[in-house]
């Protein structure tokens, strides 16, 4: 049995509008070590090549880190409470959960596309994404028609949703959270009922009881990485959350390891070596809330992706050349043999 990861960045929900507890916050765990990186109320978190982006809900931005520290930020004015991000061909998608609906957004030139859900505001709680053979999937809370409708009762009304078609590929979930399609498989954070589901398709549910609001899920050959969340409502809160490490085996959990937030949102392993350099210098992915620092941050987003669709077209342009070259060497073996 291979050992189970130690290293970690973690988002943490607080509180916003009438629900959640606490600042919220960013925090990379590393071997015994949790460092708090800023206390900015954070959710959706993905690794896309070399850069990690957070959506720090409490500047309503999505933040680029790579391995020398802070990188860029972009703000997102026409999301509301937005929950993930993900990266795809070259432009971000967000589930703006405040406004039911999916939005893909170039850095340069902004939303360029959205898939609204029926309803009003936050009616479905859609909230984290994934992709399947290239086909996006998202989680929702169930088909409500008022604002957080889904407060009254979700239980068994839940689902994972093949965005273009419109298909339900797993329902009768708890709140749903992090669907992942793993060796033929859904694994989800159900979390109302505070456990892990595993179901294949055509196939009955498995459900594995955890401790907590189970969300934010990340997986290796050997382990689930699960969060769980302190309960908000409890008469006294919770300063603390955890991560459950559990076997893919045996379905068991063989340790938790602390968050120094009552509520996570999503967990990402990270290579050892970032870890080991967020915790030497904590200062470098440190996000300062100050109108110089976040406009030099906003600037760098505009200037990286502008040289990249400069890149692309001169790239177009060689392959447009070697094209013609290769035509005209064509026509002259014809010509000449």
């Amino acid at each position: 049995m291979s050992a189970w990861h130690r290293s970690f960045l973690v988002t943490c929900v607080g509180a916003y509008d009438d629900s959640g507890i606490g600042t919220g916050g960013f925090v990379c765990l590393h071997e015994n070590a949790a460092v708090v990186l800023d206390k900015i109320d954070s959710t959706g978190l993905c690794a896309h090549g070399d850069t990690i982006y957070r959506f720090a809900r409490g500047v309503r931005a999505i933040v680029g880190y790579e391995r020398d520290g802070l990188r860029s930020l972009l703000k997102v004015p026409e999301g509301r409470d937005v929950h993930d991000i993900i990266v795809r061909d070259g432009q971000f998608i967000c589930a703006s959960t405040g406004t039911n609906e999916v939005l893909w957004i170039d850095p340069v030139l902004g939303v360029v596309r959205r898939w609204q859900a029926e309803g009003e505001r936050d009616a479905w709680h859609l909230n984290c994404f994934c992709e399947v053979e290239g086909r996006l999937h998202v989680a929702a809370f169930g088909r409500f028609s008022t604002n957080r409708g889904w407060t009254d009762g979700c239980l068994g009304k839940g689902f994972v949703l093949e965005l273009e078609s419109g298909r339900e590929v797993v329902s009768s979930l708890n709140g749903p959270h992090n669907p992942r399609f793993l060796d033929g498989e859904w694994v989800i954070c159900d979390s109302h009922l505070s456990a892990l589901v595993l179901q294949r398709p055509g196939e009955s549910a498995r459900r594995v009881a955890l401790e907590g609001f189970t969300r934010g899920l990340d997986h290796d050959a050997g382990f689930f990485y699960v969060g769980e969340s302190a309960n908000r409502k409890a008469p006294v809160p919770c300063d603390h959350s955890s991560i459950a490490v559990i076997d893919r085996r045996t379905q068991e959990v063989v340790v938790r390891i602390a968050v120094p937030f009552p509520e996570i949102y999503e967990v990402l392993k990270i290579p050892p070596e970032l870890g080991a350099a967020i915790v030497a210098e904590p200062a470098k992915f440190q996000l300062e809330q100050t109108g110089e620092r976040i406009a030099a941050l906003e600037n760098q987003v505009a200037l990286g992706w502008r040289e990249n669709h400069e890149l692309k077209r001169r790239l177009a342009d060689v392959r447009g050349f070697e094209q013609f070259r290769a035509g005209l060497l064509t026509i002259k073996r014809r010509l000449f043999g």
